[in-house]
């Protein structure tokens, strides 16, 4: 047993999509972090498990941001290197993949979790989630995607765009959702896109309840997040029989929020928009094999898609009736 081994006192496995991560953490603070993380993941997969090791520790001295030779993020950097990849956050958090024994380990400053562990070791995980989706054939999407009657539509926004508004909106009126957030995308030989569901909870800001009063008072809810005031509550909690785990995506939606008018406007996309639309909701690493195959992936995927860019005014939602049109073209 290696002196790590011997530290780490805190193990557990977690079922992330087609991944089963095996975590051994440090500390109970370290632990509770990860397993707040991973345990999100709810949608349902059957076996085989691709394997993923993560091993977190504290370390005595923040890392030195790196330069993102291989991927530049927010709050993170990442370079590969001879034998894997190396990441660090704004924390001093740093990240380490070594190909050959297939293990990543983490390292969080001592000084950085004496209240917290700092949100920047969520994005090192991401990475590390991400990274193991590739390999096994899947592009992770920063999208949403609702589905009925043979019709399921990818829902695409910068973050805080209006993707879970617009995803409520329509599961209120009979729609099932895949999720506002994460998705899994990947083609088969004959080219056709499979969507697959890795989240069943909603991330819904507080003043959604000014249209949907069943989501109740989410102020008495913790933020998930220090940057942003929404909360995250489970879909069937609300919307009882609304989820989705699988489905091939026919639909992209654009959406574009205005900050006045009450109404929703509809238009077309062509199919340069379509792509770029799409390529914007993935992250393309400087690795010439592995963007070649997201590339493919997005291309032989937006090929099959019929676009459309939708206008919502700020208070569009209290019309119930306000994506009639929407719901026109996407039937």
């Amino acid at each position: 047993m290696t002196s790590f081994d011997r530290a780490v006192m805190h193990c557990e496995v977690f079922r992330c999509g087609p991944l089963e991560v095996t975590v051994g953490a440090q500390t109970p603070r370290l632990h509770g972090k990860i397993a707040e993380i991973l345990t999100l993941y709810t949608a349902g997969w059957t076996p085989p498990f691709v394997p993923v090791h993560i091993r977190i520790s504290e370390s005595d001295a923040p890392a030195a941001m790196i330069d993102g030779s291989y991927l530049i993020c927010a709050r993170m950097r990442v370079d590969a290197t001879a034998d894997g990849l190396h990441a660090t956050g704004e924390s001093g958090a740093a990240c380490r993949f070594v190909s050959q024994t297939r293990q990543w380990s983490i390292t969080v400053p001592r000084g950085a979790v004496q209240e917290r562990v700092p949100e920047d070791v969520e994005d090192l995980v991401g990475l590390v989630l991400a990274t193991a989706w590739r390999e096994a054939g899947w592009v992770p999407l920063h999208a949403g995607a609702v589905g009925t009657d043979g019709c399921c539509a990818l829902l695409t926004a910068p973050s805080g765009g209006g993707k879970t508004t617009l995803t409520a909106a329509l599961i209120r009126r009979g729609w099932l959702t895949l999720g506002d957030d994460k998705l899994l995308l990947r083609t088969d030989p004959t080219g056709r896109p499979q969507l697959r569901a890795l989240l069943h909870n909603f991330n819904l800001h507080p003043d959604t309840r000014r249209w949907f009063p069943e989501v109740g008072d989410l102020r008495a809810l913790p933020r998930y997040s220090e940057w942003t005031e929404k909360r995250r509550v489970r879909i069937g909690d609300i919307w009882p029989n609304r989820i989705l785990n699988s489905q091939e995506p026919t639909h992209l939606v654009q959406i574009e929020r205005r900050a006045d008018g009450d109404g929703v406007t509809v238009s077309a996309l062509d199919h340069g928009a379509i792509l770029s639309t799409l390529l914007r909701q993935t992250v393309v690493p400087r690795e010439p094999a592995m963007a070649r195959h997201i590339l493919a992936t997005v291309a032989a995927t937006a090929k099959r898609l019929v676009g459309w860019r939708v206008d919502i005014g700020g208070n569009a939602y209290h019309d119930p009736e306000c994506l009639a049109a929407l719901e026109a073209v996407l039937r």
